[in-house]
């Protein structure tokens, strides 16, 4: 997920697409009335329109076309339908109602880019979240009375619609708070449950009720005498009435709708398959054009391969080792610089808020530069390792991420004061270390607004060990195979980090080093890393 210089924004699907939803709504609904009023008030072309609009756009259009909280209720239920998450649910890796409670902030759509959803409990199968919303500033939404009610009826819609993503029944919502009422924040407690024991209830209690009205039937009848002289067959009766004839029906009842549940679910699962094989293919297309990209720019490079016979345009193996040295160094050059500009952004709150400073661009496209030589070079032949210190290493790769992370974000290093020195490919490393850094900010946001990764460096028997470890929404035990998986995520090919762990754990096996997934018995996750210390003997 994308993140913003402000917790949370861009963090899960904008509120364009509750906009979309309405309008679809409103016209299968037949209300074109509504449906023009509301576009009007939106002024803008959802089309071409980005994903997050203005703060208030969804309150205006809801009270523009007069919606109800039933409407808006049923309209959280669209939102939420297998179909309609799509790739969002493949690539949060939600496999249970539990962890999609967990991850509302990036599953849920909102009517504004500030407002966020917390999650203050979730114990067996209920949870405790919390919104909180963004002001409405247009007087005229905040005018219309009910539009704090319907935007909290969306709210509820979803969560309902939840536990549906997994062919359950729709979870039950209690407001302990309301925003409509006049607090602060809303609070809901979900309830969610496997199968349903309503009808069985019910039909319980309409057997009682027949059973009760067959004997008062007697009793009205032929008095006591005929109750007392039949009184075998009444208790036949009323037993079946009250345990077997209106409980079985109940129990059908349930399963029907058990039944339903599970259809659209599938259903859901049918359309989202189709919605993966696209973007498989599409994914798959990026990259056989990024590779025919590579050779393009190689064979017209500073390290344009030669053909048979041919020696024209091309560099020695010596020139070409002196060329991929100057890359290094350069880059490596500038990294220590950007540590310093970031340095001196921590220093100053004013420095950090007001972004990446000419100089600084400067210096990171120096090193997007250097890292571009240094890509052409090692795909030519042969790769170029360096010796050097993994502190080092790590510096630079946080320094370079910092911009593109949570400015609240809390990054630790502890290593140990004797570190060997690594052998490597220093470019390739530094790229795991930021991928490592922003997948765990990036997990642990949507729990805490000031999200903390930790990054420890220590020597192991025969190398160095690193691990990010990060307190976010931690991988499934079943789900840490999948999380290799060169497609498994959301961010399209070509994206930074689009293919994720699947990148660095083919840097890391490459220099003969290994990357594991611990996630056991703690909260979040941590990433190891074990890499080869350096043969040679002469310190850094």
């Amino acid at each position: 997920m994308e993140q913003g210089g402000v917790s949370g924004i861009g963090s899960g699907p904008g509120n364009r697409m509750i906009a979309t939803t309405l309008l679809e709504w409103l016209t299968v609904g037949g209300r074109s009335a509504a449906r023009t009023r509301a576009s009007r008030a939106l002024g803008a072309d959802l089309g071409t329109a980005p994903a997050w609009l203005a703060d208030d756009a969804v309150a205006t259009i809801f009270a523009a076309g007069e919606v109800d909280a039933s409407l808006a209720r049923a309209i959280g239920h669209r939102l939420m339908a297998p179909d309609a998450t799509g790739l969002r649910l493949y690539g949060l890796g939600l496999a249970t109602p539990e962890k999609a409670y967990r991850r509302v902030q990036s599953l849920l759509p909102r009517e504004a880019a500030l407002a966020r959803w917390s999650v203050e409990e979730i114990a067996g199968r209920s949870a405790r979240l919390r919104f909180e919303a963004a002001p409405i500033e247009d007087p005229a939404a905040a005018a219309a009375g009910r539009c704090e009610e319907a935007l909290c009826g969306l709210r509820r819609g979803m969560l309902e619609a939840i536990p549906g993503l997994y062919g359950l029944l729709p979870a039950v919502i209690r407001e302990t708070s309301c925003r409509a009422k006049g607090s602060d924040a809303c609070l809901y407690e979900v309830n969610w449950q496997v199968a349903s024991r309503s009808g069985a209830i019910a039909g319980l209690a309409i057997g009682v009720a027949l059973a009760a009205g067959f004997v008062a039937s007697l009793l009205l009848l032929g008095g006591m005498s005929i109750l007392v002289a039949n009184s075998a067959v009444v208790a036949t009766v009323a037993a079946l009435s009250v345990f077997v004839l209106a409980p079985a029906l109940g129990w059908i009842v349930d399963l029907q709708c058990q039944l339903e549940a599970v259809a659209g679910a599938r259903r859901g699962h049918l359309a989202l398959f189709d919605q993966v094989d696209d973007a498989l293919a599409a994914k798959l297309d990026a990259l056989a054009r990024a590779d025919a990209k590579l050779e393009s720019e190689a064979s017209v490079g500073p390290f344009r391969r030669a053909g048979a016979g041919e020696n024209e345009g091309g560099v020695s193996p010596e020139d070409r080792r002196g060329i991929l040295t100057a890359a290094q160094q350069i880059h490596a050059t500038a990294g220590d610089l950007e540590c310093l500009f970031e340095a001196d952004a921590a220093r100053c709150s004013a420095a950090r808020e007001s972004g990446i400073s000419d100089e600084r661009g400067l210096v990171r496209e120096i090193r997007e530069w250097a890292a571009r030589i240094e890509k052409l070079g090692s795909s030519a032949s042969e790769t170029l390792r360096t010796r050097v210190g993994p502190v080092a290493l790590v510096d630079r790769a946080i320094a370079s991420m910092r911009p593109t992370l949570a400015p609240s974000a809390v990054i630790e290093v502890d290593a140990d004061p004797e570190l060997r020195c690594i052998e490597c490919e220093p470019i390739q490393i530094e790229f795991v270390v930021a991928q490592l850094v922003q997948n765990a900010v990036e997990a642990s946001i949507e729990l805490s607004p000031a999200p903390e990764v930790r990054i420890s460096l220590a020597n192991d028997a025969h190398g160095v060990a690193l691990a990010v470890e990060d307190r976010g929404v931690g991988i499934e035990s079943s789900e840490v195979d999948e999380a290799f998986d060169p497609f498994f995520g959301d961010r399209p090919a070509g994206a930074s980090g689009g293919l994720g762990l699947a990148v660095c754990l083919r840097i890391i096996e490459r220099h003969g080093g290994e990357l594991r997934i611990e996630n056991e018995d703690r909260a979040g996750t941590r990433v190891s890393v074990w890499l080869p210390e350096s043969t040679e003997e002469d310190a850094e």
